[in-house]
């Protein structure tokens, strides 16, 4: 059999995860093979540690595929003019017949469903794979069939194509899909994308955007790329994601792991989505780079902030959460303070959906509410895992509040997140999700509430002499001040693309539990006596940190006004 290297690798690690392989023999069979990967499923069917049968099995699961004990009788005679013979020899595809304007075809390589966009395209009927064994598909394609059915087309006796006319052969050599969805992830790599948006609009127009440094900008290269190979691209990275390719009318999640070359092919995990529109499929990607993983003193806090959330993280009990909208940065520091923890002495335990970066050490289980596995009933089995540490991805409803501040007041640190504003706000949010003020104040240690502006770019750093003294006045900067401050912007250069942006700050509010607020959170005072009491215990808003952040030339006024609501006073 003729396998590509990425092929013969993907079944052979099918036939691992599927339990027909064991991982023993795998490793064997691969180092036998070292550098001629293509040879692993070759020289597994040699060593018979598995049989073609099991193969087909395994790729009929994996991709939702039908079986077929492929022979030359089950060819129909619509089947044998569907695709030009050279075609169906060189790509080993074989057109089994037509049946309801579906065109069937067997395969016995995964790796042929990418063809599907271009062999639809050419039968104008839509296309069913099946899968075979490599021994039936190799007979039926030698059979002489083909060489009279290559005759006949040559004579002009080929099937009719459209308005009766012959359908003359067409080069139907696979568009080099492949190469585009590389280049789109290692583009996205090198250039520091966080996700990657793939979409298409009427009279075919597409589009590919990177998000970059939390905005959202037109590849124009990449769009050009895709615009004629869509259809194909999306079909290339749902087969990449373990989604059913034959199913396009509903959303899809799946995982992706390709090499960054840009960082020593370091392994990136990407979280992949893609839902049905009007105009066809769109998709969605996250780059999760392991090397996101950030020490505590690296992401961004101040100082006198950062020793508060130390303690609460090194508390033995206690709930500690982060807050803020999407993309405001929460995983990196969660991520940030499990790293912190994470030690042999300390049972870590993980419930997120998904799991966005792997700690080795740690317990992560990965949540899934179709078949019940929801972070509530996670939760409920942690506490019988003797955990000292419990990260909950979301607190999302009654059910989740309620066993997370059970944790956290029997004896178990608990991190989390929820959607707020800002860190006085998840009082007010855990009390309309009907959780009891004393539980909050037993339970509370540490509400951390964040954004995550774009950097001033340093190497084309300049005053920014358009900013007047009462725009700086309007977002809370003194009147004194006002008269000698120094605003920046970024000029731009080659190094930041000319957008006078480069990198993240994080901007954080860190408000710490003591005696004092938690009692006012058991008087149900409300959000803005709350704020007096914390402020009159160090508590810095986001407001105030971010001006900080002005005055130190690190963020512009546009990133403030971007960023920042102000706290009502």
């Amino acid at each position: 059999m003729n396998l590509s290297a990425a092929s013969s690798e993907k079944i052979a690690n099918l036939l691992k995860t599927s339990g027909v392989l064991t991982a023993d023999r795998l490793t064997k069979i691969a180092t036998q093979c070292g550098p001629n990967k293509e040879k692993i499923v070759d020289e597994l069917l040699k060593k018979k540690f598995v049989s073609e049968q099991d193969i087909v099995k395994v790729l009929a699961k994996a991709y939702n595929l039908k079986t077929i004990d492929l022979k030359i009788g089950s060819i129909k005679p619509d089947g044998l003019s569907a695709l030009p013979v050279d075609f169906v020899r060189k790509e080993k595809i074989v057109p089994i017949g037509v049946e309801a304007n579906q065109l069937k075809l067997a395969i016995a390589d995964p790796a042929k469903l990418m063809q599907l966009a271009k062999i639809k395209n050419f039968a104008k009927k839509n296309v069913n794979f099946s899968v075979t064994t490599f021994t039936n598909l190799e007979k039926v394609l030698a059979d002489k069939v083909w060489d009279a059915q290559k005759a006949k087309a040559k004579n002009g006796k080929g099937a009719p194509g459209v308005a009766g006319k012959v359908r003359k052969p067409v080069n139907l050599a696979p568009m080099n899909v492949v190469e585009v969805v590389d280049k789109i992830f290692q583009d996205s790599l090198a250039g520091g994308t966080s996700d990657i948006h793939i979409e298409q609009f009427k009279d075919g127009f597409s589009q590919v955007r990177f998000r970059e440094d939390g905005i959202m900008k037109v590849h124009e290269e990449l769009s050009q790329r895709v615009k004629n190979n869509y259809v194909a691209v999306v079909t290339r990275l749902k087969i990449m994601a373990g989604c059913d390719i034959s199913e396009n009318r509903l959303p899809q999640d799946g995982a992706i792991t390709v090499k960054d070359k840009s960082n020593n092919n370091a392994d990136c995990d990407v979280r992949f989505n893609v839902v049905p529109t009007k105009f066809g499929e769109r998709v969605c990607m996250r780059l999760l780079r392991g090397t996101n993983i950030m020490a505590l003193d690296q992401i961004g806090i101040p100082e006198r902030e950062l020793k508060v959330f130390i303690k609460s993280i090194e508390a033995p009990q206690g709930m500690v959460l982060v807050t803020g909208p999407t993309g405001s940065g929460k995983t990196t520091t969660l991520y940030a303070a499990l790293a912190h923890l994470n030690k042999p002495e300390k049972n870590i335990l993980t419930a997120e959906d998904p799991v966005e970066y792997t700690l080795p050490g740690i317990g992560q289980i990965q949540a899934n509410e179709g078949i019940g596995l929801s972070f509530a009933n996670i939760l409920k089995a942690f506490l019988r895992q003797d955990p000292e540490v419990i990260l909950v991805g979301e607190i999302r409803d009654k059910s989740t509040v309620d066993i997370a501040i059970k944790a956290a007041i029997t004896g178990h640190l608990l991190l989390s997140t929820l959607h707020t504003n800002d860190a006085i706000q998840t009082i007010v949010r855990m009390t309309n999700m009907g959780v009891p003020a004393f539980m909050i104040a037993g339970a509370l240690n540490t509400i951390v509430a964040q954004r995550l502006a774009r950097k001033i770019c340093q190497k084309c750093k300049v005053e920014d002499t358009s900013i007047t003294k009462d725009q700086l006045k309007e977002i809370g900067f003194d009147v004194t001040e006002v008269e000698t401050l120094k605003i920046y912007k970024g000029a731009g250069c080659e190094a930041c693309k000319n957008t006078g942006y480069k990198g993240r700050q994080g901007i954080y509010e860190i408000l710490e539990s003591n005696t004092e607020f938690a009692n006012g959170v058991i008087a149900n005072l409300r959000a803005p006596e709350l704020l007096e009491i914390a402020r009159k215990n160090g508590f810095r808003t986001m407001d105030q940190i971010a001006r900080d952040h002005m005055r130190n030339g690190i963020i512009t006024y546009a990133e403030f006004v971007r960023n920042i609501t102000l706290a009502e006073t």
